[in-house]
C-alpha cells in the first residue's frame, strides 16, 4: 500500500513538472501561458512573503515583483537546476532581501486589538514571533519560514536556497537557537520551554 501511494505521488509529482515545463516552452512567447503558472504558484508565494513581512499591501508588491521578475528573465530559466516553483521562490527571497536592504528600519506591525476579540494574546504572540524573526539575518528568516509556515521540507528548502541539506539543516538549527534566545529575553518562552522545545 505505501509503495502505491509513493508511486503515485511520484507521477502526480511528474505530471506537475510536464505540465510545467510546456507551460513554460510557450510562456517564452505567449504571455496567456505565464498567465497559468501565475494562477497556479501565487497563492503559495503570497504566503510565503507574507509570512516574512506580514504585510498585506507590501505582500502584494512584492509577489507581483516576483512574477515580473520571473516572466522578464523566463528564458533564462533552465530545467536542469531546479524545479520552477522553486525558482520562483528564490526570486522571493531576493525580493523581500532588496526591500529589508532599502528599508533600513523595520516598521512596527499594526496591530488592533479591539478588533481582534478572543484572538488577540494569539495576535500578540504571533506578532511578537515574527518581530523576532524578523530580527534574524535573511538566511535564518528564509529557512526558519519555509519550514515551519510553508511546510518545506530539507530538501526543498536545500533547492530553494541552492544549498546543501547539511547547511540548510545547520542554518535551521542555528537560526532556532537565535530565535530560542531572543524570545527568552522578550519574556515570551522560558528557558524551561526553550529547553523542552529547544
Amino acid at each position: 500500500m505505501a509503495d502505491n501511494t509513493v508511486e503515485y505521488n511520484q507521477k502526480s509529482q511528474d505530471n506537475a513538472v510536464d505540465e510545467d515545463e510546456a507551460l513554460i516552452l510557450v510562456a517564452r512567447e505567449d504571455v496567456e501561458a505565464f498567465g497559468r503558472l501565475y494562477d497556479k504558484y501565487y497563492k503559495s508565494i503570497f504566503r510565503y512573503i507574507y509570512h516574512r513581512t506580514l504585510d498585506h499591501a507590501l505582500t502584494e508588491d512584492l509577489t507581483s515583483n516576483t512574477f515580473f521578475a520571473a516572466f522578464r528573465h523566463i528564458g533564462r530559466y533552465r530545467w536542469n537546476r531546479i524545479p520552477f516553483n522553486a525558482w520562483l521562490y528564490r526570486i522571493a527571497t531576493n525580493e523581500i532581501r532588496m526591500h529589508l536592504r532599502k528599508q533600513r528600519q523595520l516598521s512596527s506591525m499594526d496591530l488592533d486589538p479591539a478588533s481582534a476579540g478572543e484572538n488577540v494574546m494569539v495576535e500578540e504572540d504571533y506578532a511578537a514571533l515574527h518581530q523576532a524573526i524578523l530580527k534574524l539575518k535573511p538566511i535564518y528568516q528564509a529557512v526558519i519560514t519555509l519550514r515551519f509556515f510553508e511546510d518545506k521540507t530539507i530538501s526543498e528548502i536545500s533547492r530553494i536556497t541552492g544549498k546543501k541539506e547539511g547547511t540548510v539543516k545547520s542554518q535551521l538549527h542555528r537560526g532556532l537557537e537565535k530565535l530560542r534566545h531572543a524570545l527568552e529575553r522578550k519574556g515570551i518562552l522560558s528557558s524551561e520551554e526553550g529547553e523542552i522545545n529547544g
